[in-house]
């Protein structure tokens, strides 16, 4: 018998998935079907899963109730956040932290736009502990990207995880942490029926289709693309943003980026005439027909700490449907973009260079099916057998791991007691801010009735 592996997802599972749902998903198939007699179980958040046709591996739902006894019937734990109280297991468990983001620069990005004064500083110290106790539970970790690898070796040795013992066992610290990016969709690019042209209001045969695909969130740039398409002034040039509401994350919904994006297009007279918006999210089955649908696809961001340590999962089904595409300057993945000739980069913020980056992409054919062919040369090392080599070969691994159980046991004692400090005062803070929103919303609410009060008053004084 092989190992029995659990995979906790931290996003939704199913047909409406977003790259944490699809990353475990698919690691889930991966490890199904390349780690020799493997018992698989994906567990999600949510009720409304489906299990896979094949019978290849087992779905559940994860929560509270259920966590300790799942973790309990299983070997391997594997997680992008590791739940806190699994750690109940840790001297017979072995734990995979899957740190696919940099959280730490993404969640200082989140809490500027969610928190302020020292809720926000509560927020900042909660993400650094919690991040602290993850590298600390965990006997392996991934990333998606050699940056995002290098910064995390960085806190790891700040921890004191990097022991001379580690580091002579593996001088390298691959079989400690690791890279593996994100996948491609395993089928290939073959069109289907049509969701745009001629099907939806707005899209006609011959419109030239860009797509934005994913939603729309804080550091994130729409307006400088809805610039760059006002400069372009062209008609038959449509553009349709694909994502608004992430499944299953409050946070990321529809946030000021989407509102302000669709009030820019509304003022420009472009909004359901030549830029159109998705309300909800479409599904991971439906959203591949819109990329081989469109002619090219644009994402436009920031250039800060965010950017360069991401990978924008995003573009990863851009490269499966052999879609060029135009990005902003800054990340792993815009380097291989100019390297590799998959499409154009443009600085950030700069709307004419947008403009014409755009107009060349649209029109210049030579450049475009030189693009397509590169893309497509990059399909096969992108699949999710060869991207998740380093954590099907920890999965078939026995013994000890490289970092010692016993060595880390002192520091994750202290790293969940302040977790837990640093979780109590974000609490309180946000149950402070919940209370002042409900005490402005009654009084906001007791203001209209008042008024409903006077008006109908001197409605009824006017009439006599």
């Amino acid at each position: 018998m092989g190992p029995r592996i659990l995979i906790l997802a931290r996003g939704y599972l199913g047909s409406h998935m977003s790259a944490p749902g699809i990353r475990a998903t698919a690691q889930a198939r991966v490890l199904a079907e390349h780690v020799p007699g493997a018992q698989v179980t994906l567990a999600g958040p949510n009720e409304d899963y489906e299990q896979p046709a094949d019978g290849a591996y087992r779905v559940t739902r994860w929560s509270a109730r259920n966590l300790l006894q799942l973790t309990a019937a299983h070997d391997i734990v594997i997680s992008s956040m590791l739940p806190p109280h699994i750690a109940i297991f840790y001297p017979w468990k072995r734990y995979v932290v899957d740190l696919f983001s940099q959280y730490a620069m993404e969640w200082m990005e989140v809490g500027m736009q969610h928190y302020e004064g020292r809720h926000r500083d509560a927020w900042a110290e909660r993400t650094r502990a919690v991040l602290g106790m993850q590298l600390t539970l965990a006997d392996f970790i991934l990333t998606c990207n050699e940056r995002q690898r290098d910064s995390y070796i960085g806190m790891m040795t700040s921890l004191g995880l990097i022991s001379p013992r580690v580091y002579e066992a593996d001088p390298t610290l691959r079989r400690y942490i690791n890279s593996a990016p994100h996948g491609i969709r395993p089928e290939p690019p073959i069109p289907g029926k049509r969701v745009l042209r001629g099907v939806r209001p707005g899209f006609g045969e011959h419109d030239r289709i860009i797509l934005w695909n994913g939603g729309i969130i804080q550091w994130y740039d729409p307006a400088t693309l809805i610039e760059a398409l006002r400069l372009l002034n062209r008609d038959d040039v449509k553009l349709l943003f694909l994502g608004a509401s992430y499944p299953g994350i409050r946070e990321l919904g529809k946030g000021v980026r989407f509102q302000d994006a669709k009030a820019i297009a509304a003022r420009n007279g472009q909004l359901n005439r030549t830029i159109f918006f998705e309300e909800g999210w479409v599904s991971h089955e439906e959203a591949k027909q819109y990329v081989l649908e469109a002619d090219i696809s644009v994402c436009t961001y920031f250039d800060n700490m965010e950017t360069r340590y991401s990978h924008r999962t995003r573009f990863v089904d851009l490269i499966w449907g052999e879609l060029p595409f135009i990005c902003t300057h800054g990340d792993v993945l815009a380097e291989e973009v100019a390297q590799e000739g998959w499409g154009l980069v443009v600085p950030e913020g700069d709307a004419p260079a947008l403009a014409r980056a755009i107009a060349k992409l649209l029109d210049d054919r030579e450049f475009y099916t030189r693009c397509r062919a590169n893309l497509a040369a990059a399909r096969p090392r992108l699949q999710w057998s060869e991207t998740m080599k380093p954590l099907i070969r920890f999965c078939m691994e026995t013994g000890e791991p490289i970092s010692p159980k016993w060595e880390r046991l002192p520091g994750l004692a202290q790293r969940l007691t302040t977790y837990t400090a640093r979780r109590a005062v974000f609490n309180f803070f946000d149950r402070k801010l919940k209370q002042r929103s409900e005490r402005l919303e009654a009084a906001e609410k007791k203001e209209r009735l008042r008024q409903e009060r006077l008006a109908r008053f001197a409605g009824g004084g006017s009439a006599k």
